[in-house]
């Protein structure tokens, strides 16, 4: 329904395999037969330096404004952007790239501003911020220009970069999180965005992380303030405006696809969580994008 793309489809080059990408805004083409809405398979940070940018993120609105780190994770609905005389530089990757030479798997899971859970998906840099990540950014702008490129030395600086940034998000909150309760949560998320039509417990969620439905509730009130349940109903809600904004399906159907007896509890869960019917919703988002607005 809505297309997933690729690094390779931001550069043009659908024919080449890319997993990583880092370079200012000003030298990235611009991307042809781009389709809005669409979802990334990779990471992206972008770093404002000058100008400003509006970007929407999973139904969410955000003015990124200079000095500002934003981050875009693979699966999330990206809507669309705008940017107004913006100097930045883009960073790209992929999972797989960024994982092959690592034995831990959660390094990615661990970075609480990644995959955007429950913290804004943007950091604000103060000046002392923007030493500490200047002379990473550098060095992996030389290593991805030399003639032959190597992978392992750009993932070394991705991982130096990536935890410097996780320092810097750190020191901005008083809050710390467990990073082993961070990691359960975000393969719980996973987990329900593969899942979340089946309508299943808390305690069968629990038990395919290998804890129980009390330890799960009690790692997402610590980290996000939110019960287990109020996280499956928002990803539900998340593909409930999907669907209806761009897809052919009525109430009912959409109703059926995600689960529920009957369109009419479908439209009072919807209400519930959005403070409007499944129509007012469609209206507005109508209104806003207006038939064929998305697609560049």
């Amino acid at each position: 329904m809505i297309p997933s793309i690729s690094i390779e489809n931001l550069l043009n080059e659908n024919d080449t395999k890319k997993s990583f990408l880092i370079d200012s805004f000003d030298n990235m083409p611009e991307p042809e037969n781009m389709v809005y809405p669409h979802k990334h398979n990779f990471y992206e940070i972008l770093w404002i330096l000058e100008g400003k940018s509006n970007q929407s993120i999973d139904y969410k609105d955000y003015k990124i404004s200079s000095n500002t780190l934003f981050f875009i994770s693979p699966g999330q609905l990206h809507l669309f952007e705008k940017w107004d005389n913006i100097k930045a530089y883009c960073i790209l990757f992929n999972e797989d790239f960024f994982l092959q030479n690592f034995s831990n798997k959660n390094i990615l899971f661990e970075l609480s501003y990644l995959d955007n859970l429950y913290e804004n998906p943007y950091l604000e840099l103060n000046d002392t911020d923007k030493k500490n990540i200047e002379p990473i950014v550098n060095l992996l702008l030389q290593e991805n220009q030399e003639e032959k490129i190597n992978e392992d030395s750009i993932q070394a600086l991705l991982l130096v970069l990536l935890r410097r940034i996780q320092k810097i998000a750190s020191s901005h909150t008083k809050v710390k999180n467990n990073n082993t309760h961070l990691v359960i949560l975000k393969q719980f998320k996973k987990l329900i965005e593969e899942n979340y039509h089946k309508k299943l417990s808390i305690e069968a969620y629990a038990s395919m992380l290998s804890i129980t439905a009390y330890q799960l509730n009690k790692i997402t009130k610590e980290i996000c303030n939110k019960t287990a349940s109020s996280i499956i109903n928002e990803q539900i809600i998340l593909e409930a405006q999907s669907l209806l904004n761009f897809s052919e399906l009525n109430i009912s159907q959409i109703a059926d696809k995600l689960g529920f007896e009957d369109s009419s509890y479908f439209a009072r869960f919807f209400k519930k969580y959005t403070n409007k019917t499944p129509l007012e919703f469609k209206s507005k988002f109508e209104k806003k994008y207006p038939k064929g607005s998305l697609l560049s």
